[in-house]
């Protein structure tokens, strides 16, 4: 019997590279490793459609969800600021900011979080979860209140708490896993393989690259013309996301001029600088420097898929400390009355560092910076935090699911009791066999009862999942 989501019609994922064809929004093939995208219907011309709400005014561009599905909290269309006292103080003349504050839950991912969440209603999901460190979890949770769907956050422990009280508001459950989002992500990966729930991480689901590369269609309708976009950058996927952006654009004939673009990153984690011509980066690593939240990803799963993508722009990098990008908090609000988060500042301050030392950046140069987020989302940077609430019991529920598909792998056919004396867990038996329960609900593992007693195994689909996490 098929499930709800295999028998709602809905949007196709093709693979970039052998072409497969997908129901779900995989971000990387499962078969070769490439990037999967969302089927857009072609179209000659950037067009708004003014009856619509948010950014599906770009919706001839956007991938085809019906109007009754779509979830939107008027996102998007933000506004470019001249920025006339920050240019004073970079010595520039021409700098303006992309002011993703103004979005609804006040960041950028709100972008992402209209497609991922229109998506999942549409195709009748209940349960959404994503690993996020605030902005992603504020914004999921946001229209999944909206939506009426559940939502469920994995958070590390560094975390902004002005961001989790967000999600919290919006009725989100939220778990603490981890101590940078690198970790998170691998545990809310888990709940989608064993529990079927929704995956709404950005960085796992390819809707999210539809949602940020209206950033690049924005500039495009904004600015006549730009010669830099500085950029502050974690995993990658708001880079990723304008390239293609501004790949579609120029497909279009909306595109006059090859952009250069500055790409900011932490001294702790910058895997994409990395990546750069040493001679276009300034700025060393310092492993033992405190990590930006919201930066702090040490290991992309994107970098392949930017790299990809390069030959759009030309490419430069700086790495920034944690110091430099809190300095630069009260260096924009002081100068531009705008009050941003500490990775946003690092935007300001990487430009402000690379303009100094490079020289590659000239005196009536239009640069434009994205500011991804409002600072009221991370409040306690700047004063102390209360004491810190544990969230979930680090997900000690699903622990215990993993543990049993493992005896199973390892063990074979068991019966429930056997489990249970195997795992040598502070749990009763009664609790063994709900989880056994459940499992076999979601198809992972199966049973058939010999006399008065039931004997479980793993399913293909059990087996597959516990491989796949080994």
């Amino acid at each position: 019997m098929k499930s709800t989501l295999e028998r709602k019609k809905s949007i196709k994922f093709l693979c970039t590279k052998c072409k497969r064809i997908f129901m779900k929004p995989h971000i990387k093939c499962p078969f070769c490793g490439s990037l999967v995208r969302a089927e857009i219907k072609k179209t000659n011309e950037l067009r708004i459609v003014e009856e619509n709400s948010g950014i599906w005014r770009f919706s001839n561009n956007l991938p085809e969800i019906p109007s009754e599905h779509v979830v939107s909290l008027h996102e998007g269309f933000t506004p470019i600021i001249t920025a006339k006292n920050f240019a004073l103080v970079v010595k520039l003349n021409n700098v303006f900011i992309k002011d993703e504050t103004r979005n609804p839950t006040g960041s950028f991912r709100d972008r992402v979080a209209t497609l991922v969440v229109s998506h999942a209603k549409y195709i009748g999901a209940k349960k959404l979860v994503c690993a996020t460190d605030g902005n992603l979890g504020a914004s999921i949770s946001a229209y999944s209140a909206k939506a009426g769907l559940r939502c469920i956050a994995v958070v590390p422990s560094n975390a902004d708490y002005g961001k989790i009280l967000q999600m919290e508001a919006f009725g989100a459950e939220i778990y603490e896993y981890g101590k940078i989002i690198d970790e998170a992500i691998v545990k809310a990966k888990e709940i989608v393989l064993s529990e079927g729930f929704y995956e709404a991480t950005a960085e796992e689901n390819t809707l999210s690259i539809e949602g940020l590369k209206t950033i690049a269609y924005e500039l495009a309708f904004q600015l006549k013309s730009i010669d830099w976009l500085v950029l502050p950058a974690g995993s990658g996927l708001t880079l990723l996301s304008i390239l293609i952006g501004l790949e579609e654009l120029s497909d279009l004939g909306a595109l006059k001029k090859h952009l250069k673009i500055l790409i900011v990153q932490s001294k702790t984690c910058s895997p994409i600088v990395d990546a750069l011509r040493e001679d276009r980066v300034i700025g060393e690593k310092q492993k033992k420097e405190k990590h930006i939240p919201g930066l702090d990803v040490c290991k992309t799963p994107l970098l392949s898929f930017i790299i990809d993508h390069l030959s759009i722009a030309e490419m430069y990098g700086v790495r920034v400390s944690y110091t430099e990008a809190l300095n630069y908090v009260s260096v924009v609000a002081k100068s531009e009355g705008l009050f941003i988060e500490p990775a946003g500042a690092a935007a300001f301050a990487g430009l402000a560092f690379f303009s100094r030392k490079s020289g590659e950046i000239l005196p009536d140069d239009n640069v434009v910076i994205l500011a991804p987020a409002t600072g009221l989302k991370a409040p306690l940077t700047y004063s102390r935090e209360p004491p810190r609430r544990k969230y979930g019991s680090r997900l000690t529920g699903l622990s215990t699911k993993m543990l049993i598909l493992n005896a199973l792998r390892n063990q074979g056919e068991l019966h429930g009791y056997a489990i249970w004396k195997s795992l040598g867990l502070s749990v009763s038996v009664q609790a063994i066999y709900q989880h056994l329960d459940e499992l076999e609900k979601t198809g992972l593992v199966e049973s058939k009862r010999i006399g008065r007693r039931k004997l479980y195994r793993l399913t293909k689909k059990g087996y597959e999942i516990i491989s796949a996490l080994k």
